[in-house]
């Protein structure tokens, strides 16, 4: 059944001896449940989850949970918001979330209430009540909450404060040292930059790399100069001491492009990615040593479709060898969704780019995470008014042939796998089948042979992890996803 396949089939993208395939999108979302903003994170075993909100009278935060029995996103499953009402803005500021392991933070506003975090350790199929993250004083409101979390599992939470006209635009940094339970009072994290103002409704992007490093960019307003710069604190919160401008663009505008940064920690360094607008609408990369505090290099995306096209919101993810960076892209064909690469750190991303999602003209704010040689991408396709999803990879798993063999009922059992599995499969002519186990980079693990209609999956000998079974014959071949537990 085509609907149990993770990766159906893919379209390869060649440069400079690479291969990016993207896979089939996926829908996420229901009818009734909207598209604004996804955020995407990964589960313990590398499934997808996907968080996004529903503006208006009847707002709503809702997550959906990849299904490895289905190979699916299951039915949206309504947040525990608590008392509180989420309030759910457009474009690129909706709700933020993290993962580690199945611990789950997301977090919320409810405009001039108070920010909140909510926590789930199910992997997301259950909430707490949220957590208030900052009541709000006489004179002063929050918005745009992002969220981190600490090795310990601590989250911590950035949100922009300003008075009711939404000026004196602070950005304010809370962390909890209790895994959520309660939040400390929160630090200023711009007083250390220039000028006395961030930008107003620019979503900030945080990381906690240790109990006491964390870190946060932002876009700043000094005197309408829209940089981006990173604040550092080494007190777990407590204060932010040193800051850098890793912005050279010295964009200045009179108004807030709503558009912030995102970042990600390797090491010693910091990747950053970003819009501006100084000479055309252009997303930029920037690194930073998080030792030093010292800039390094910054350099422009070339956008795919030339120069007349308009590239924003992006957002990164990748480690120090490999490096993904997905945008909106608004061309003569409305709005695509972007991805550029590369498997040698800095070099290449500046030559390597193909399209994710396209062909309707609406395909908005991308968001994505990377883990063992999969980037997934989740976006907005506001024709099918739809949350969708793809995967993006460097080894082509499988190809798919004749679909109508029977070989595509096949069924695993159980799955997960505890100690072994039993897969079943229709095989009237006793012809040779063969059974590959592949991990996520698509390497073959194991590969078994059989005349039967049945193939025993030993788990002896092979990490804990997620895996792809394909079974292979002369008339086709067709894959799976299986899990095995520790």
């Amino acid at each position: 059944m085509k609907k149990n396949l993770l990766l159906f089939f893919f379209i390869p993208y060649c440069l400079l001896g690479q291969s990016l395939f993207i896979s089939d999108s996926i829908v996420v979302s229901t009818e009734g449940t909207s598209t604004r903003a996804p955020r995407i994170a990964l589960l313990e075993d590398n499934s997808p989850v996907i968080y996004w909100g529903k503006s208006g009278s009847n707002s709503a935060l809702y997550l959906a949970i990849w299904d490895n029995t289905t190979a699916a996103f299951g039915d949206p499953i309504s947040i525990n918001t608590g008392s509180a009402t989420a309030d759910i803005w457009g474009g690129s500021l909706g709700p933020q979330i993290v993962t580690q392991g199945n611990t789950m933070f997301i977090v919320f506003e409810n405009y001039g209430e108070g920010i909140y975090c909510g926590k789930s350790i199910d992997g997301g199929q259950t909430f707490a009540d949220p957590v208030s993250v900052w009541d709000a004083p006489a004179g002063r409101v929050a918005t745009l909450p992002s969220v981190a979390i600490s090795p310990n599992g601590n989250p911590v939470v950035s949100f922009i404060t300003t008075n009711f006209n939404e000026q004196e635009a602070l950005y304010e940094v809370a962390k909890s040292n209790d895994g959520g339970l309660s939040f400390s009072l929160p630090a200023v994290a711009n007083e250390v930059v220039d000028g006395t103002e961030v930008c107003e409704c620019c979503m900030g992007s945080i990381v906690a790399p240790s109990e006491d490093e964390i870190y946060i960019s932002f876009r700043n307003n000094d005197d309408n100069k829209r940089d981006i710069w990173i604040a550092q604190s080494l007190d777990g919160g407590s204060s932010f001491t040193n800051a850098s401008d890793i912005d050279d663009t010295d964009w200045t505008t009179f108004s807030c492009p709503q558009s912030g940064p995102d970042m990600i920690v390797d090491g010693d360094n910091i990747y950053t990615t970003f819009f501006s607008a100084t000479n055309g609408a252009n997303i930029y990369f920037s690194a930073l040593n998080k030792a030093t505090m010292e800039a390094g290099n910054q350099f422009q995306i070339p956008a795919l479709n030339g120069s007349n096209t308009s590239q924003n919101f992006p957002a990164i993810a990748g480690n120090s060898d490999t490096l993904g960076l997905v945008w909106q892209e608004i061309g003569d064909n409305g709005y695509d969704i972007v991805i550029a690469w590369s498997v040698n750190g800095l070099a290449g991303l500046e030559d390597q780019s193909t399209l994710v999602a396209g062909g309707t003209s609406s395909q908005k704010q991308a968001d994505v995470v990377f883990k063992d040689g999969v980037f997934h991408i989740a976006y907005e396709d506001s024709s099918l008014g739809r949350v969708m999803y793809r995967t993006a990879g460097f080894e082509e798993i499988v190809s798919i042939a004749d679909p109508q063999f029977d070989i595509f009922n096949f069924e695993i059992t159980p799955n997960p796998v505890s100690e072994f599995s039993m897969v079943y499969f229709s095989n009237d002519k006793a012809e040779q089948i063969t059974a590959n186990l592949i991990n996520t980079s698509g390497q073959v693990i194991k590969t078994y042979s059989t005349n039967s209609d049945r193939i025993k999956i030993n788990k002896e000998g092979v990490s804990a992890g997620t895996y792809f079974l394909q079974l292979n014959t002369n008339q086709g071949t067709a894959i799976k996803k299986i899990v095995l537990l520790n």
